[in-house]
């Protein structure tokens, strides 16, 4: 996983990678020597990307119906990509709960990382069109699987001199069994303070990254979506914990609401990856 942004060599499939700011994700790649694969719809609109594309590196376009979560995660699967970059449209509330969201599905079902796109005239690109990531906020709920972006955060951050940002909410609705030894009283303040212990320890692996501690209290995806909105954050990268059915239903998920109305795109991993 800490090699993932080594892209020299690596697999990528570009969802609507034959127009727009999909044909421009993917010609960055192909220049940086990685395979892609880019899918549409229209079989025309696959010929001319392929045909454009390959005079630079390996392209391949397939013409693909890729609007369920099952086709996606399976196409991802046959051609061993190593990162699925799609759109989401931000759904929420009655609009979701009738359509459902693919983004959301693919986010539950991939193997690989999924970064996902929201607003792309605009997101972690300079004036010139280069990519820039100056912030990459990295949330930490202290379980084995929160830490798995953690490493490729510092990775990334190395390669484009970011500032990795890494943050825990205080969930007041919740208890901290395991911190209660630690705290002279189960108190939000004092669980904070205990909450900043706990991401000062977890930054030997940062080592040569310029990095900064944030600890807050409140909802954490509500508190999650305003930090990339209020402080310049250029990415997020966060783990998903894949739930489904009955788990997912009631437990809902912190990186899925992140997803969908975060300010800047997100790039959700899994442990292991």
């Amino acid at each position: 996983m800490s090699n993932l942004f080594s892209i020299e060599g690596k697999t990528a499939l570009v969802t609507g990678g034959t127009r727009g700011i999909g044909m421009m994700i993917a010609r960055g790649f192909v220049e940086a020597g990685v395979r892609v694969y880019v899918a549409s719809r229209s079989e025309e609109a696959c010929v001319e990307a392929e045909k454009e594309l390959s005079k630079l590196g390996t392209c391949v376009a397939i013409p693909a119906n890729l609007s369920t979560q099952e086709g996606c995660v399976k196409l991802a699967d046959e051609i061993g990509a190593d990162l699925v970059i799609i759109a989401t449209h931000g759904r929420s509330g009655l609009e979701r709960l009738v359509f459902g969201g693919t983004c959301d599905k693919v986010l539950r079902l991939s193997k690989v990382p999924v970064l996902a796109i929201k607003h792309p005239e605009r997101e972690a690109l300079d004036e010139d069109g280069s990519l820039k990531i100056n912030r990459i906020l990295c949330p930490l709920d202290f379980s084995e699987f929160s830490r798995s972006g953690l490493d490729l955060a510092a990775d990334l951050a190395r390669r484009f001199n970011s500032t990795v940002v890494r943050e825990h909410v205080v969930d007041a609705r919740c208890d901290y069994p395991e911190w209660t030894a630690q705290v002279a009283m189960n108190t939000s303040e004092h669980l904070a303070k205990a909450a900043e212990e706990h991401l000062r320890s977890v930054a030997s692996d940062l080592e040569g990254v310029e990095t900064e501690i944030v600890v807050t209290t409140g909802v954490p995806h509500r508190t999650l979506i305003d930090k990339t909105k209020e402080n310049n954050i250029d990415l997020v990268i966060i783990a998903t914990h894949g739930r489904k059915g009955l788990a997912h239903a009631l437990l809902g998920s912190v990186t899925e609401k992140v997803v969908r109305s975060a300010g800047c795109p997100v790039l959700t991993v899994r442990p292991g990856e």
